[in-house]
This record gives structure tokens, C-alpha cells and sequence, in this order.
């Protein structure tokens, strides 16, 4: 349907707001006082910073997935236009996550067109334009009518005659989303954080931030009273939604507080303090030129001071004043960010000078140096925050228009120090080029590249020069790059072993690439390693000694880093590459820093031959036995009904997958299953439509019915997307195999042994133990298999997030992730140890997603359990399942029972990690396959008593077997008396009772298997039944 007045289309749901409307506005996230505001008219043309800004314009409509039309069903975004004239593809793209999704997407709530809205979020690319990706406070500025004219400034608010006002330090410890009217002086600079805001001070001598969104019409000294509601935002409290306000003649004494850092906590927050005598760090800018530092006292007490650009006062003003070591006295407001202190001046005359920094060995500002010096022989720049020349040096890569790298003609000769550097030009125009001769005025700073959010504390930065003054002197040849490999050599297996405590570039491959950074350097014949992601191949040169894999890449080694691994950003990006792929020729460019990595920019025109390797997506070695078990591993990666999140692609890749590469296996633990809608936020948790189109796939391609189980998970509480309720879930031939007739359990419902069984066919293991919280819970299944019984457990344990990266600034790194995991692998291990304990004999196989390697203490600890992993026996270039950052590894393991080792085949089979779409690949992971033989003669175990044994998550209450068990490598099953595969017609045991999903019509309802049992079990059953009676007639007898 076509939507020609977007205003007709909205008028029936505009008539009203609903409470619960009402309530969400009042309480939604209130924009950060540290967002950068900017026009809607300019906000196209700005460079994408990945930082918060602030944009005010009208709510026009919903965009479609490209952003080039209306689209007036589409929750997941709104279109903002600086009139409700602009067309779809003139507009800002907004990005909208839960809770902002549910309160304000427009098809919910149709009465929101029209208003004029101001909008904070992440500054990024979104629908191929500049956009906000996500949205994180949305607040209504004229919330009255569906105005569509321009802003205006002028004070229009109704003045409040006979409004009481209440005390600020009442309002302070007020319930938020309550209106309250305070009554103050102005102490701060207006609209110095954005949104027309300012800190008022009350006669009590307290304050609160105040934040109207519109302009109030008043300046810093004027005394007003006002009605706002109160909130917070990252921990700083502030009346917002100003609906009433006046100037009153009243005085108010606001005098400013002489104190310490120590004293600060107990200080007035939202209050002018001055405190004495601080030392200045290193003060770091962004983008916006907004300048954050520390400041330490005579005591070594250190708080943290932020400079808005929006004072009027950029970084390079302030630097004009002070600069690193400096003595300062210093006032500020006094206010809270992220839970910590903060102090926020406004003013050039806050900062008094009582003793310059000795500046000796900086250069005069006319003086020229090199850029070896301001690189300086280590992670920082000796120079940082002076003013420099640079001449005599040429243009070597040119970025953006605003960014390039040059390099000195004549090198210093010193390998610690790099001869290539930055060149940041801001607003200023240079149209330069590769080759041209240049001479440079500007200032040293550190800068933080692109990176995730948490990018400061954990990643180093780039040294670069912000540039005044850029001349075309003429030309000159690019200097020779050094050739890796051959000129110099990254140290082999060690990044940093010294805490960056000394910089050791022949030691350290930290200290190596720093002593290049800027530098243009070669990598000659690379190898690939990878297929191609985010504009980024991982290679090694042709004369590295990393041994490579069957697939032509590295695997990541217990023993040492694999640093000859060389991250090519190209400027493009659009090569189609696998591991085994290759280059003939020479490869160069700068060396630069994004994302915890050392990279080389590479510009793609000048890419030499790319050849084609040999590596091809596999199908497994083993082959279908009507004798024999058949279980994979498989993460699936965010599978979902939801055809935007899953195209129809992947699934048809997935599903050939299984049949074709897998011979469609008798079980499957599937690990990444979304629920039906996927990351759609609205509670719902059934994934029956995302397994019913799985199934239908796989049965289009050739392959059997499956059935689905799973345990649907409690509304985001087991991680992953938000709104995806992400869990392990198993598919399974029913011709094949059957879940054992027993109940299913519950979300919350803990899985425990009975008699060396579980007492569940299906069930979750201890899932309300708090050590699961935001984790998918690893699922339990006892299935059988011509008369025995398998007990499968699928796992996707906690990710790596929070670990530090290799070649960040945390050195040495540590992996605080593994803690959870290390917790979670003892849990699982104490369950199977548990089953094993009561019934030797157990047949238990252990498969999914561990986020960690077969090398690490989270399998040694699973393995305490009676288990072994198969994955570590292996072939070692064969052993990986995942590709990260330029390395093969095995996040996905499986572990049997240790009475199958004996009688096992295994394969990880590689058609996804190291391929590209374009190669057929389906997921981010491979999957992984055992063939067991469970019908092998055992000899005979007296099952223990389990309630001596468990309690009732299935843990050991008495054991004290707490050792790691030694294996013999096993040998695997004999091929012979193996037939071809048959999907549909092999013999095995039936389904009894279990609720299945398969292809249906629309309308259709799950299907219930019904129960069925063979004569043979009728017959054991009765026969059972009068020997029990017999005992209990001479029971009754000898009593």
C-alpha cells in the first residue's frame, strides 16, 4: 500500500495519549549532558564520529530497511527532518532499542508524528547516511500540538503566580517522575552541555542541573523559579520537562566552596567548588574538541575534570592556558558522571596559572622537527599538546579528506622511533595527494581511534598532528617501506612481557608495531588467512615459519602469539577471500591502530595478484551406519524465524549443510536459536516458528523430518541480543532415535540424576544457581537409541566479552570472562560426574559453544566430570572450528563419556569459518560430528543409590574424585559393515509423546506424537508388576 499523506495515515491513532504513554515519556532516559549538539540542517555533512550527539527535529515517519522511502509498519526506526516536508531519503535515520523501541516507534504510537523532538545517541552510519545508531534518550520538546514549524527560542512558558517552591535539597532525595518548583541563581554558563541547560543553586546552598530542551531566554546570574520533573542521568540528578517559569527578584547567596579532593564527596553536588594546588595530566580531546584530563593534588588525590566545547572553549583554547604539568587552581560545578566525580568548568578564568610546566626540551613554535621526535621511543608522544613544524616530509596515504599520513625523506636512522605520522586537518581544506612534498604546522596529540565503547580504558591511541597550516612544497618519491619479513621481523611469539615497563621493540610485537606506527610497510607474497570482514584480511608474509592448517590457515597455539599475523584495512574492501587464498606482489601502506589492533591501511587499487587457493567447504569423512549414533554440534548464529534477521539464504545454506556435509545426523545440538521473531523486544520466547523453518529446509533439501525440542528461556534472562532470547535447542530423527518418555522440565525447573538417569527427558542443570545470570543454561536430553539410553548436553557458555585485547593498553592481559566460565564448566562437571558416579556405564555426550579452547581450564575442569574432550584429540591441523582476528580456534568442543572412548569417530567439518557468504558459508562457526557405537556389550554396573549421591540440582553431596583423569588417544571406529546414507528409512526405535514442530499450514498447531510401545515392552511391564506383588505378599507374610 502506498502511503500519500503521511498525516491522513497517522490522524486515527492521534486522537489520544494513553497513561501508559504518558508514563514511558515521563520516565524515559534523559539526553546526556555530555552529548554534542548539532543542527539537523549540518548533521549530514559532519564526519561519523561514533560519539553522543544531540539533534533536535521532527518525528516524520518509520524508513524501510534502506532508508530510501516511508514505511509505515517498521518499528524499528524513525525518520527525523528538520520539517515534515523533507522527503525519506533527506531525513536523519534513528536507530530504536528497547526501551526507546517500545515507547516511541511510530506505528505504536502514530500520535507522535509531528512533534518536535530532541534525540541523543551514537553518532553513525545507518542506512548508508549519516544516522544515529541507537537512539539512547528521546525527549519531547513541544509536546502541545503536531507542530511543523520551526523551532523558536522565545520564552513562551506560562508564568507560575502562586507556585510554592520546594527546597532543592528535598527535591534532591524526591521520588524521580515527580514535578517539583525550585526556586534559584543561575551559577553556570547557559546551554554549556547542550539541551538549553544550566545548574541552579537554591538558597539552601544546593543545586540540581536543569534541562528545558528549548531556550528558556535566561543567562548565568538571573534568578527564576520553575516547575520540572525530576530524574537522573548517568547518575546525575535534573529536572527536565520544564512546564512553568518566571524570573523572580528574590536573592540568593551562592558562594563558592574552597575544598580538597578528598572533601569532594561530602561538597554540595551541582555546586561551584575551587580547589588549590593541582597538577594537570594529560588532557585528551575528541572530536567535537572537547577536553577530558585529571588533575592530582599535593596528596596524590586524583579526580577527573571535563571541558564541553559547547562553553565555547575547544581544546585547543584550553591548551592555549595549560598543558600537561602544569599548577592550577581550579573552579568547577561539581557533579556526578558514571558514578564518578566530575568536575565541568565553563570559563578560561577557572583555570589560574600559578606554575608553568618546565618546557625546556619542547620546540619553539617555529622550530622544525621530525617526526621521529615527536614519536619519541615509546606508546606516547614526548611532545604531546606542544606545537610543532614538521617539514621536508611527503604524503604517503591519503584517508578522508581531512586525514593523511606523511612520512620524513630522510629518516633518523633510530628503530624505536617511527618516521610516519597522522595528520588530523580538521575543517581545514588541503586537497592533498600521495607524493607531495609538505610542510606542517599544528599541535601533538594522542588520539583514540575507532574502537568499541569502551575504547579508552582498554586501547591504545594514535599519535597524530591536528593541523593549522598545511603547504604543497612540490613533490617527492614515496620513501622505500620496510619490507616485514625481511627488513625487520616482528618477535615471534611475545606481544609485551614487561607491562609496557621498558619499549622493546626487538622483543616485544607491542613495542614492534608502535616503533612503525604511521610507517609505510610491506608485506610481500601474503597468505591469506581468512575470509574478508569489515573491510579487513588477516595474512602472513610468504616468509613466515607459522605452520599453517588443512585449510590453509594459523591455529591459535597454547604455547605462544601468533604475531606474524598482519590485520590489511583496505580503503574498500569488496575482495572475495578465503583461507589458502594468496597475493603475488607487494602489499603497502601505513601502519595505524582501530579496535585493540596494529592494522595496515591498504588502498585496494594498489593490491597486487589475487589467486585462488584450493580450499574448499568439506563434507565429513564419517558415513551413516543404521548401528550408529550420529551427534552434532552446531551454532547456527542468531537463528530466528524472522526473515530481516535470517534471510531465506541462510537458512537453505544451513539446512544443505546438514544434510549434504553432515548426512543428516541422527541428533543435533543446534546452539544460537532466537525465538520467533528474533531481536523484536516484546516478550515473546517461543522459537516453534524458527525451528518449524529450519525443519522445513532441511526436508526441502533431501533430508529427514526432524523433531525440535528446546526449553524456552525467561524473557531476556540467558544474554545474547536483546530480544532474541537466544538458547540451545536440539533437533532429532524420530525414525532414528526418541526422547525418553519422561516430563520435559521447566525454565527454572533443575534436571538431576535418578538410578543412573535423568529424571527429566529434558531439562535445564541448575538453571536458577546465580552464576547463569545473562548465560544461555546448558540443556540436558535423554534420548533413545536402539534400547540404550544417550544423555546429550548442549552448552554455550558466557562469551569473551570484558577480556582485554591482545595489543591494547592492559598489559598484561587478562581474560576476566574465563572466571564465569571456569564457574559454569565446575557446575556441569559436578552433574555428569554425578550421573557417572551412580551408573558407570552412562552414556554422556558433552557438545555446543564453550567460548574457549581445548587447551584452556574450562575443558580441563569439564573433564573432572568423567568426560573427555575429542576436540584435543584431534588432528592438530585439523582442530578449529572459529576464525578471529587472523586465527583458527576451537570455541566449539565436544566431550563424551570417558566408556566411549573406544568407540567413537569424530570430524569437525569446515564449511563455514574459513569461507565468505559468496562461498556458501551459513554461520560464524563449523560444526562438529561423532559417530558413537552405544550398542556395544558392557559389562554389567550395579547402579548406586542416587539419594546417597545428588541433591536435587544432580550435584555429588560425598564425592571426593576431584582429579583430572588421563586418556589414551583412542582409536576411532572401524568403517567397515557402514552403509550409504538413507535419510528417511532407517530402523531404530519411535517417538513416544514429546511435542514436535514440523512443517504445517498457517493456521496449524504443534503436533503431539502419540505414545506407542512394542509388545515386548507390555510384556516385560506385566511381568515386572507380579514379581512385585509376590514380594510384597511375602513381605506382608514374614511381618
Amino acid at each position: 500500500m502506498k502511503i500519500r499523506n503521511r498525516s491522513l495515515f497517522y490522524t486515527v491513532g492521534s486522537v489520544a495519549v494513553t497513561a501508559g504513554l504518558l508514563f514511558s515519556l515521563a520516565t524515559s532516559p534523559i539526553p546526556s549532558v555530555h552529548a554534542t549538539e548539532v543542527a539537523i540542517e549540518n548533521y549530514p555533512s559532519l564526519a561519523i564520529t561514533k560519539s553522543e550527539v544531540t539533534i533536535q527535529g521532527y518525528l516524520i515517519a518509520p524508513l524501510n530497511s534502506s532508508g530510501t522511502a516511508f514505511d509505515a509498519t517498521n518499528k524499528t526506526n524513525l525518520a527525523l527532518g528538520a520539517s515534515m516536508d523533507t522527503a525519506a531519503a533527506d531525513t536523519i535515520p534513528i536507530q530504536l532499542k528497547e526501551p526507546l523501541r517500545s515507547q516511541f516507534n511510530l506505528v505504536d504510537h502514530p500520535e507522535l508524528v509531528g512533534k518536535l523532538v530532541r534525540i541523543t545517541g551514537t553518532s553513525d552510519t545507518y542506512m548508508k547516511r549519516a544516522g544515529i545508531k541507537p537512539a539512547t534518550a528521546i525527549e519531547i520538546v513541544d509536546s502541545s500540538s503536531n507542530n511543523v514549524q520551526p523551532p523558536t527560542s522565545e520564552n513562551t512558558a506560562t508564568k507560575p503566580s502562586d507556585l510554592v517552591s520546594t527546597p532543592i535539597a528535598t527535591v534532591r532525595s524526591g521520588a524521580q517522575g515527580t514535578e517539583y518548583t525550585v526556586s534559584g541563581k543561575i551559577i553556570s554558563l547557559v546551554n554549556g552541555w547542550g539541551g538549553n541547560g544550566f545548574y541552579l543553586q537554591g538558597s539552601d546552598g544546593t543545586g540540581i542541573y536543569i534541562y528545558p530542551g528549548a531556550a528558556l531566554g535566561y543567562q548565568r546570574g538571573d534568578t527564576v523559579q520553575l516547575t520540572g520533573t525530576l530524574s537522573e542521568y548517568k547518575g546525575e540528578l535534573q529536572l527536565t520537562t520544564v512546564s512553568n517559569h518566571k524570573a523572580i527578584s528574590e536573592k540568593f547567596n551562592t558562594p563558592i566552596t574552597e575544598t580538597s579532593i578528598a572533601q569532594l564527596a561530602t561538597q554540595a553536588q551541582a555546586t561551584l567548588v575551587s580547589l588549590k594546588n593541582l597538577t594537570v595530566g594529560d588532557i585528551q580531546s575528541d572530536s567535537y574538541q572537547n577536553s577530558t584530563f585529571t588533575v592530582t593534588d599535593s596528596e596524590g588525590q586524583t579526580v577527573d575534570v571535563r571541558l564541553d566545547s559547547r562553553t565555547g572553549i575547544k581544546t585547543a583554547d584550553l591548551l592555549n592556558r595549560i598543558n600537561k604539568g602544569d599548577k592550577i587552581n581550579l573552579t568547577a560545578i561539581l557533579s556526578t558522571y558514571n558514578g564518578k566525580i566530575q568536575l565541568k568548568p565553563f570559563d578560561l578564568s577557572h583555570f589560574e596559572v600559578i606554575e608553568k610546566a618546565t618546557t625546556e626540551a619542547g620546540p619553539r613554535k617555529t622550530e622544525a622537527v621530525t617526526v621521529g621526535r615527536i614519536q619519541g621511543a615509546s606508546h606516547q608522544s614526548p611532545l604531546v599538546n606542544q606545537s610543532v613544524m614538521l617539514k621536508n616530509v611527503v604524503v604517503t596515504y591519503v584517508t578522508s579528506a581531512n586525514n593523511f599520513y606523511v612520512q620524513d625523506v630522510t629518516p633518523d636512522g633510530d628503530v624505536k622511533t617511527s618516521d610516519g605520522i597522522n595528520i588530523f586537518t580538521d575543517k581545514l581544506k588541503t586537497n592533498v595527494k600521495v607524493g607531495d612534498l609538505v610542510t606542517i604546522a599544528g599541535r601533538v596529540e594522542e588520539y583514540q581511534g575507532r574502537g568499541y565503547a569502551e575504547r579508552d580504558k582498554t586501547d591504545l591511541t594514535i599519535t597524530q598532528i591536528r593541523a593549522t597550516e598545511v603547504t604543497v612544497d612540490g613533490t617527492a618519491p614515496v620513501p622505500s617501506p620496510i619490507v616485514l619479513g625481511l627488513d625487520r621481523t616482528i618477535p615471534a611469539d611475545i606481544i609485551d612481557n614487561d607491562g609496557l615497563a621498558q619499549f622493546d621493540p626487538e622483543q616485544d610485537a607491542l613495542d614492534f608495531w608502535e616503533s612503525v606506527e604511521g610507517m609505510v610497510v610491506a608485506v610481500d607474497d601474503a597468505k591469506i588467512l581468512g575470509p574478508l570482514k569489515n573491510k579487513e584480511i588477516y595474512v602472513t608474509p610468504a616468509t613466515s615459519q607459522l605452520p599453517l592448517n588443512n585449510v590453509g590457515g594459523v591455529n591459535l597455539r597454547p604455547e605462544g602469539n601468533n604475531t606474524n599475523i598482519i590485520p590489511l584495512l583496505l580503503k574498500n574492501g569488496k575482495q572475495i577471500v578465503k583461507s589458502g587464498d594468496y597475493f603475488t606482489g607487494r602489499i603497502a601502506g601505513p601502519v595505524t591502530y582501530s579496535y585493540t589492533n596494529y592494522k595496515v591501511y591498504v588502498d585496494d587499487s594498489t593490491l597486487p595478484t589475487l589467486h585462488k587457493g584450493t580450499t574448499k567447504p568439506e563434507t565429513t569423512t564419517i558415513i551413516p551406519n543404521d548401528d550408529k549414533l550420529t551427534i552434532a554440534s552446531y551454532n547456527i548464529e542468531n537463528f530466528s524465524a524472522d526473515s530481516k534477521s535470517t534471510s531465506d539464504a541462510k537458512v537453505q545454506r544451513v539446512a544443505k549443510s546438514f544434510v549434504s556435509d553432515l548426512h543428516s545426523p541422527d541428533i543435533i545440538g543446534l546452539i544460537e536459536v532466537q525465538d520467533n521473531n528474533g531481536a523484536t523486544n516484546d516478550g515473546t520466547t517461543d522459537a516453534s516458528k524458527s525451528a518449524e523453518r529450519l525443519i522445513a529446509a532441511i526436508q526441502a533439501a533431501g533430508g529427514p523430518t526432524y523433531t525440535y525440542v528446546d526449553i524456552a528461556p525467561e524473557n531476556n534472562k540467558d544474554g545474547g541480543q536483546e530480544g532474541g532470547n537466544i538458547r540451545v535447542g536440539f533437533l532429532y530423527n524420530s525414525k532414528r532415535v526418541s526422547l525418553s518418555d519422561k516430563p520435559i522440565g521447566t525454565a527454572t525447573q533443575a534436571v538431576a540424576w535418578e538410578n543412573g538417569e535423568l529424571n527429566l527427558s529434558l531439562g535445564r542443570i541448575d538453571p536458577t544457581n546465580p552464576a547463569w545470570a545473562a548465560v544461555r543454561k546448558t540443556l540436558a536430553a535423554e534420548f533413545v537409541f536402539k534400547g540404550e539410553k544417550v544423555v546429550v548436553l548442549a552448552n554455550h557458555l558466557n562469551s569473551k566479552r570484558g577480556d582485554n585485547g591482545l595489543y591494547g593498553k592492559i598489559q598484561p592481559v587478562s581474560f576476566k570472562s574465563e572466571e564465569k566460565r571456569h564457574i559454569l564448566a565446575q557446575i556441569i562437571a559436578d552433574f555428569t560426574k554425578a550421573g557417572l558416579t551412580q551408573n558407570p556405564n552412562a552414556n554422556i555426550v558433552m557438545l555446543g559453544d564453550f567460548n574457549d579452547y581445548e587447551f584452556t581450564k574450562t575443558i580441563e575442569i569439564l573433564e573432572t566430570g568423567g568426560m573427555a574432550n575429542l576436540v584435543s584429540r584431534h588432528d592438530a591441523s585439523d582442530r578449529f572450528s572459529y576464525f578471529y582476528n587472523g586465527n583458527n580456534q576451537s570455541l566449539d568442543n565436544m566431550l563424551v563419556s570417558t566408556n566411549l572412548l573406544e568407540r567413537y569417530a569424530f570430524d569437525m567439518v569446515h564449511v563455514n569459518s574459513a569461507f565468505m557468504e559468496e562461498h556458501g558459508r551459513a554461520s560464524d562457526h563449523d560444526p562438529l560430528l561423532v559417530q558413537l557405537d552405544v550398542t556395544k556389550a558392557q559389562e554389567p554396573t550395579q547402579p548406586e543409590p542416587s539419594d546417597k549421591q545428588t541433591d536435587d540440582s544432580g550435584t555429588v553431596n560425598n564425592s571426593d574424585d576431584n582429579g583430572t583423569t588421563n586418556y589414551n588417544k583412542p582409536t576411532n571406529l572401524s568403517t567397515s559393515n557402514q552403509t550409504s546414507v538413507n535419510t528417511d528409512d532407517r530402523s531404530g526405535t519411535t517417538d513416544k509423546g514429546q511435542t514436535t514442530v514440523t512443517p504445517t499450514a498457517k493456521n496449524s498447531q504443534k503436533k503431539i506424537l502419540p505414545k506407542t510401545g512394542g509388545e515386548t515392552s507390555f510384556v516385560l511391564i506385566t511381568i515386572g508388576l507380579v514379581i512385585l506383588s509376590a514380594c510384597l505378599v511375602k513381605k506382608q507374610k514374614e511381618s
